[in-house]
């Protein structure tokens, strides 16, 4: 009998747990549209306990301060701009994610954010359109209310969210404001299987966005690569991206999927095997890993006609095509700061046939000293199947002698370029910010570094770390403190 209880008991509390967790999880997405071209999930109490910051002030310097001033270009009311920023927030439950989608073609956005107090707020907003000589109207199935301050700017809510729609933000748009919150209170809910995915984790910030839009002409997103190739094009038909962000003590992650289900091309043919030890050695040994800005590390299939075309798009001369031609699939290219106070540049690239390189280098090259090549004052050098390109003649010297530098790159460094089709790293040491005047913007970090490489059933997954010099603090208050000296 006892037993009996205690599992009734164990069941019923499965059973609320269950029903709860599934009740709160519809609320939390239904107001998302299955129309959405994107969508962005955000955590602003998280993020404000994290930079340690007035969680106010940051969601005004995020949104509202924007939202304002954009009222305050139509019209000359301070104290509905004030409304909108510093009386509004006090009502929200940012305990809750708050999300911005768009919708239209881009044309319209829409920001939306749990209600902490309705009754408060209903008195708030008819104060607000008694200021403007209004009142709050309802929508015809009296889902929602809505304020429209102007053609530009609508503010709609029920008893469970707020939300505040924008147009034209992106792009021009004819578009009734209205239609955002039709579309946002009456749709069913987005369904896509990598939404939700990332709904159930739990990250500071994550985004989803449909690729289809870069397929259709008709499209507004569109103007933006109207130069795109028809057959690229096709590729993103029902394409997705998601991204997971993270911030951390002195470290902040991004993952970025990209899943495109209609890709005409092979896109594992793109994918290169790990190169013998010997040739990894060569391409990389002869950088200064101490005085290292960073590097750009490509491995690919040279059979893969996708990606020399692609590269081909910015290569200009010549003898870069033939070179590129005759690549093997693996380039490196780093840059240094150099004894004589100059900066070096190396490209290195796996080569299939020796010879014909050297042809074309003897074709092309406008002095030659043993095996050195001279080509528009770059120097060029073949060994052991890799071609070496150099900006400074005392670094191709070295590299043709076989001297490496005192300190060559760091093991991490070398696993960053070896294990990834494609890597980036940037150094942010002083000279580098001195370099590029940068200094006040990248004084606090220490390096960043991008890896990308093609997954299983057509998603290719890219990795960003961004590495703070102090690591007992969370990033984020590092970055609110950059852009505070900024300002």
């Amino acid at each position: 009998m006892i037993t009996t209880i205690k599992n009734k008991i164990v069941l019923t509390a499965i059973l609320f747990i269950t029903v709860f967790s599934i009740s709160a999880y519809a609320v939390d997405k239904k107001y998302i549209p299955n129309t959405a071209n994107a969508a962005i999930s955000f955590s602003l109490d998280n993020l404000s306990k994290k930079a340690e910051g007035d969680l106010q002030q940051i969601f005004n310097s995020l949104f509202m301060q924007k939202f304002a001033d954009n009222y305050l270009g139509y019209r000359d009311d301070e104290a509905v701009a004030e409304t909108m920023t510093n009386k509004l927030a006090q009502l929200f439950d940012f305990s809750k994610a708050s999300k911005i989608i768009f919708l239209n073609d881009y044309k319209q956005s829409s920001i939306i954010i749990d209600i902490l107090d309705i009754s408060e707020l209903d008195k708030l907003m008819i104060k607000m359109a008694s200021q403007e000589d209004k009142l709050i109207s309802f929508s015809e199935n009296e889902k929602y209310r809505y304020l429209s301050l102007d053609e530009n700017i609508l503010m709609s809510w029920n008893n469970e969210v707020f939300v505040l729609s924008l147009r034209g933000l992106i792009f021009e748009d004819d578009l009734n404001i209205k239609t955002s919150a039709d579309i946002i209170f009456n749709s069913d809910s987005l369904e896509n299987e990598y939404f939700i995915s990332l709904e159930n984790d739990t990250n500071d910030f994550y985004a989803w966005a449909d690729l289809s839009i870069l397929s259709d002409s008709e499209n507004s997103l569109f103007e933006l690569f109207g130069n795109m190739p028809e057959d690229i094009k096709d590729i993103y038909k029902g394409g997705i991206l998601t991204a997971k962000v993270n911030f951390n003590d002195g470290i902040a992650d991004m993952i970025f999927d990209t899943y495109l289900p209609n890709n005409d091309y092979d896109i594992l043919s793109t994918k290169k095997e790990l190169p013998e030890k010997e040739l990894l050695e060569n391409l990389y040994k002869f950088v200064n890993g101490d005085k290292n800005y960073g590097f750009l590390s490509f491995r690919f299939n040279s059979s893969s006609t996708l990606v020399k075309s692609f590269i081909s798009s910015f290569v200009n001369n010549e003898i870069s095509s033939q070179l590129l031609e005759l690549c093997d699939g693996d380039i490196f290219v780093s840059a240094w700061d150099t004894e004589e106070e100059n900066t070096a540049i190396l490209f290195s690239m796996s080569i299939t046939d020796e010879e014909k390189v050297k042809n074309a280098l003897k074709t092309f090259s406008s002095e030659q000293e043993g095996e050195i090549y001279n080509i528009y004052g770059d120097y060029y050098y073949i060994n052991n199947s890799i071609l070496y390109m150099v900006t400074e003649e005392s670094v191709i010297n070295s590299i043709a002698k076989g001297e490496t530098p005192n300190s060559t790159l760091d093991e991490d460094k070398l696993k960053l370029a070896n294990n990834n089709m494609l890597s980036l790293y940037f150094n942010f040491n002083t000279d580098l910010g001195l370099l590029f005047g940068l200094e006040k913007y990248i004084g606090e970090f220490d390096s960043l570094s991008l890896t990308s490489n093609i997954l299983d059933n057509n998603h290719i997954q890219t990795i960003v770390k961004v590495d703070a010099k102090d690591k007992t603090k969370n990033i984020l208050i590092i970055i609110k403190t950059l852009i505070e000296n900024i300002k």
